[in-house]
């Protein structure tokens, strides 16, 4: 409470007075705060406002100004709270040469309706490991981004975040990882400016050892005196196949060889085939299947063997 001393006099005069009320409006992440000016010295003080935060003495305090004003009650709505955390606040009142504070008073907010869950990862590969997780949101505010921690620690220092691409529940997404390695994943959402962050529990998983995608030519079908079908089958191992086909040539050390394109993005498709035409009757052809996929940033080619077949004589 500021006082000032009159010169001639024993009198001591309250100079500006405030008071701290009880808040109101709690919420997981607001709250009103309330005060009174009790005294302005007759004329309008300079400042009013609150020190908040979560140490009781307010030594690192937050503050939020209300503007200046008369005599009477003044308040401020506080956003950006941490939930189920106890504060600690004080009004005070500017003069133009006093600052007077009120008593330090508290409350605690309150949980969140909002939970979050983080589901066992899926791993395909190494380089093809899928995070999920869900939440489910009673409150009134918007959920404004959702991803995934993940670190080799438990501690999750060293981390990582990864971001889903929307906020729907349901989310989830996809990283490359280090083989044969043990790490910790947690999902989470972030609301209200960031100002809220809250985690689904922890999930320990391990990837698998690297393997390579395999392709495997097949035998010739539907073999004719001018076309014949083509056919392989792959074994992805976890891997995103992003082209398939087959190299043909007329001689067996493949001199030359043509390309024959099945198709491009193919996924993680198990088997494929493509019609060759337009070939030479009582002719034999050699061919192998081929698929490219990419890892560390590199587009790879897989080969599968070579086979052969004959075409029918002219009829």
């Amino acid at each position: 409470m500021a006082m000032v001393i009159l010169s001639g006099c024993d009198r001591i005069m309250k100079v500006v007075s405030v008071s701290t009320l009880q808040c109101s409006n709690l919420g997981a992440t607001t709250v009103v705060l309330k005060g009174q000016l009790v005294s302005d010295a007759g004329s309008e003080v300079a400042e009013r406002g609150f020190f908040y935060g979560t140490s009781k003495n307010l030594r690192d305090h937050m503050t939020a100004e209300c503007g200046p004003g008369r005599k009477g009650n003044f308040e401020a709505r506080i956003t950006g709270l941490l939930p189920n955390t106890k504060y600690y606040y004080q009004a005070y009142a500017k003069g133009d040469d006093d600052l007077d504070v009120g008593d330090i008073m508290e409350f605690t907010t309150y949980d969140l309706k909002i939970t979050v869950h983080t589901d066992q990862p899926t791993v395909a590969s190494p380089e093809n490991v899928t995070f999920s997780g869900s939440y489910v949101n009673e409150e009134s505010f918007t959920i404004e981004k959702v991803g995934f921690e993940y670190s080799r620690f438990g501690d999750y220092s060293n981390s990582s975040i990864i971001y889903s691409a929307n906020t729907n529940t349901p989310f989830s997404a996809v990283v490359s990882l280090a083989p044969s390695t043990t790490y910790y994943c947690r999902a989470f959402i972030q609301a209200q400016d960031s100002t809220i962050l809250l985690y689904g529990e922890s999930v320990a998983f391990a990837t698998t050892e690297y393997e390579a995608p395999v392709v495997t030519t097949l035998d010739a079908v539907d073999v004719a005196s001018t076309s014949a079908r083509l056919k392989a089958q792959i074994t992805a191992n976890g891997n995103s196949i992003n082209s398939k086909g087959f190299y043909w040539s007329a001689s067996s050390d493949f001199a030359s060889p043509t390309a024959l394109w099945a198709g491009a993005g193919a996924g993680t498709t198990s088997s494929y085939e493509t019609l060759f035409d337009n070939l030479t009757p009582s002719t034999t052809y050699y061919y192998k299947a081929f698929i490219t996929y990419s890892r560390a940033g590199e587009d790879i080619e897989v080969l599968g063997e070579v086979k052969s077949f004959t075409t029918a004589a002219a009829k």
